[in-house]
C-alpha cells in the first residue's frame, strides 16, 4: 500500500473552486474540503512554475536554489537563461530513496535532470522533448498503457481541439498515475495535472470568475477533473492524499511596469535603436508565427525551418526585458538596475559589486518603486535577498492588489497600464486527507512546507537544508503528532542524466516561444 500521495493540480485556486463548489458543480471538490484539513498554499518568491516546483520538490526557497523562472536574468552575462531544465538534487523523493523507500514521480516540472531512485518518473519538461522516462522502459509502459501519451499540448490555443485534447491528457495522466500506484505500491507517489494552469492562461475571460457553464473551457477542465478526483479518493479512501497547487489564479486587469520606474529614476537606461536588424526579423517573425499558429501549421513550420536561422531574434511585439536583451537596447554604462517580472513579483538586481553601492542603489530602486506604486493606488511589500548565485535578484518587490500583475516592458504607454489577461495569484490550494491528518484548517502554510511535512509524515528525516516547516496537521494520535522531525546532512547524488537547452541554441527560441505563449514573457 502506498502510503502517501501528493495530486498536484497546476494552477488551482479556490477563487473557482469555493463559488463553485457552493454553487453544488463541484461535488467532489466538496468532498475533499469537508474530509480534510486545508488551507491556502503561500507560493514561492516569484509564484511561477519553475522554481514553485522545484521549491515544492526539494523543500528550498528560490533563494537558496537561485532559480527565479523558467527564464532568470544572469548578473554576470546580462542574459536571460533558460532554467527549467536545470539539475536540482535533493527532491523528497531522493530523500526517500536515500533512506530505503521507493516512489513514484508523474509529470512533475524539474524532475528533469533526474539522480536514479528505487521507483519510476516520469517527467514533464523540458516541454521540446518527446519522451522521458526513469527507467527509459517505463515509457513504452505508459505509452501502451494509454494508447499514446503526450508531454505537451500541442494544438493551438484558443482552439476547441487544444480543449478536447486538454480534457484527453487528463484522462490520460490520472489512468497512467493510478496504474503506477496500483503496479509497484510506492511508500511515495506524486503526479501532476497541468490542464488546469494551461487553460485557466489562454481561456480565463473577462469576469472575476468565469461563469460555471458547460461551454466555459475553463469549467470544463475543473468539472472532469472534479470527476477524476472523486474515483481517485474511492480508490484510495484508506491513504493520505494530499491535493495542492503550485499557485493560484486570477483575472489580471492591469499591469505595473517595473522598468519604466526605474528608468524615470536614473537607474535605467536605453540606447536609441540597438539592433535594428534583429527588430526587423524579430517583427516579420511575428507576423508569420500568428499567421501559422492561427491556420495550426506552427509545429510544421518548426520542424521545416531550422531553429538555428532564428537564435537570438526577438519575439513578441513590446519591448519587455528579453527582447531589450535580445536587440542590444540596454545601456549598460549608464544602467545600475533592471527589473525582471514574474506575474506578480519584481525581481530587481543591481548591476554594482560593492556592498555600499548594492545597498543605495537598492534603497533609491525600493523608494521609486514605492513611490510610483503609491501613486497608482497598489498595495505591495518588498523583501531584500542575500546574493547567492548570479541569478539572485537584490530587491523582490511582490503586489498585493488583486488582479494587478508586473510588467518589464520599457514601451509601457503609463506606468499602471490596462490589459485583459489572467495569470498567476500567489495563493495555491492545499487539502490533507487520510487516516493522518485532522480535519479544519491550518494557517501560514508555504509551498516549501509541504516536503517537509510528507517527509514527516512517513517518517523520515528531513535533509537540513529544507527551509519550509512541517506543517500542524496530523491526528493526535499519529507519531507525526508526537515527535520531533529529525534532520541530517543530505545534498543528494550527481544526475544520471542531462541535457536539456542550456548552450543548445537550436531550441531556445521554440522554449521561449512557448513560454510566450504562456504569458511568461513579453
Amino acid at each position: 500500500m502506498t502510503h502517501m500521495i501528493i495530486l498536484g493540480l497546476d494552477g488551482a485556486t479556490f477563487t473557482l473552486i469555493e463559488p463553485w463548489v457552493a454553487s453544488g458543480r463541484l461535488p467532489n471538490f466538496e468532498r475533499l474540503l469537508e474530509e480534510s484539513v486545508h488551507a491556502e498554499l503561500e507560493s514561492t518568491i516569484p509564484e511561477i512554475t519553475v522554481p514553485a516546483w522545484p521549491a515544492f520538490a526539494t523543500g528550498r526557497d528560490p533563494s537558496v536554489l537561485d532559480m527565479y523562472g523558467f527564464t532568470h536574468f544572469n548578473r554576470e552575462t546580462r542574459e536571460n537563461d533558460l532554467s527549467h531544465d536545470e539539475f536540482v538534487p535533493g527532491k523528497m523523493w531522493d530523500v526517500v530513496d536515500d533512506q530505503g523507500g521507493s516512489s513514484v514521480v508523474f509529470n512533475i516540472p524539474g524532475s528533469y535532470p533526474w539522480q536514479e531512485i528505487d521507483g519510476t518518473i516520469i517527467a514533464a519538461a523540458p516541454e521540446y522533448k518527446d519522451e522521458y522516462a526513469q527507467p527509459p522502459e517505463r515509457w513504452d509502459e505508459l505509452t501502451d498503457l494509454v494508447d499514446g501519451y503526450k508531454l505537451r499540448n500541442d494544438e493551438p490555443p484558443g482552439s476547441r481541439a487544444y480543449i478536447d485534447l486538454s480534457l484527453e491528457l487528463i484522462d490520460k495522466r490520472f489512468d497512467a498515475f493510478e496504474h503506477f500506484i496500483r503496479t509497484e505500491s510506492p511508500d511515495l507517489a506524486v503526479g501532476l495535472i497541468r490542464a488546469t494552469d494551461r487553460v485557466a492562461h489562454h481561456y480565463w475571460g473577462d469576469k472575476d470568475v468565469p461563469p460555471a457553464s458547460p461551454d466555459n473551457p475553463v469549467f470544463e477542465i475543473y468539472r472532469r477533473v472534479d470527476e477524476r478526483l472523486g474515483a481517485f479518493l474511492d480508490a484510495h479512501a484508506d491513504e493520505d492524499i494530499i491535493v495542492m497547487s503550485d499557485h493560484g489564479f486570477e483575472k489580471v486587469r492591469a499591469s505595473f511596469a517595473v522598468n519604466v520606474v526605474l528608468e524615470q529614476a536614473g537607474l535605467v537606461s536605453l540606447t536609441d535603436s540597438g539592433d535594428t536588424t534583429k527588430a526587423a526579423l524579430g517583427s516579420a517573425r511575428d507576423i508569420a508565427s500568428d499567421v501559422l499558429g492561427r491556420a495550426g501549421l506552427l509545429t510544421l513550420a518548426r520542424k521545416v525551418v531550422p531553429e538555428s536561422a532564428l537564435t537570438d531574434v526577438p519575439t513578441g511585439d513590446t519591448l519587455g526585458l528579453d527582447n531589450a536583451l535580445s536587440m542590444g537596447r540596454i545601456d549598460w554604462t549608464e544602467t545600475q538596475a533592471i527589473a525582471d517580472v514574474g506575474q506578480k513579483t519584481t525581481m530587481v538586481y543591481i548591476l554594482e559589486d560593492d556592498a555600499d553601492e548594492i545597498d543605495r542603489v537598492q534603497s533609491r530602486a525600493e523608494s521609486a518603486l514605492r513611490e510610483s506604486a503609491k501613486q497608482e493606488g497598489l498595495d505591495i511589500r518588498f523583501k531584500r535577498l542575500e546574493r547567492g548565485g548570479p541569478h539572485t535578484p537584490d530587491l523582490c518587490m511582490i503586489i498585493e492588489t488583486p488582479e494587478v500583475h508586473a510588467s518589464s516592458r520599457f514601451d509601457a504607454p503609463d506606468t499602471l497600464f490596462e490589459v485583459d489577461t489572467s495569470g498567476h495569484a500567489r495563493e495555491g490550494i492545499f487539502l490533507a486527507r487520510g487516516p493522518s491528518f485532522r480535519n479544519g484548517t491550518v494557517d501560514g502554510a508555504c509551498l516549501v512546507d509541504i516536503a517537509p511535512t510528507v517527509l514527516h509524515a512517513l517518517g523520515y528525516r528531513l535533509p537540513a537544508s529544507m527551509s519550509g516547516d512541517v506543517l500542524p496537521i496530523f491526528s493526535d494520535d499519529t507519531d507525526a503528532a508526537r515527535c520531533d522531525p529529525e534532520y541530517y546532512d543530505f545534498v543528494g547524488a550527481d544526475a544520471l542524466t542531462a541535457g536539456g537547452v542550456s548552450g543548445d541554441d537550436e531550441k531556445e527560441d521554440e522554449v521561449k516561444d512557448r513560454l510566450r505563449e504562456l504569458g511568461y514573457l513579453e
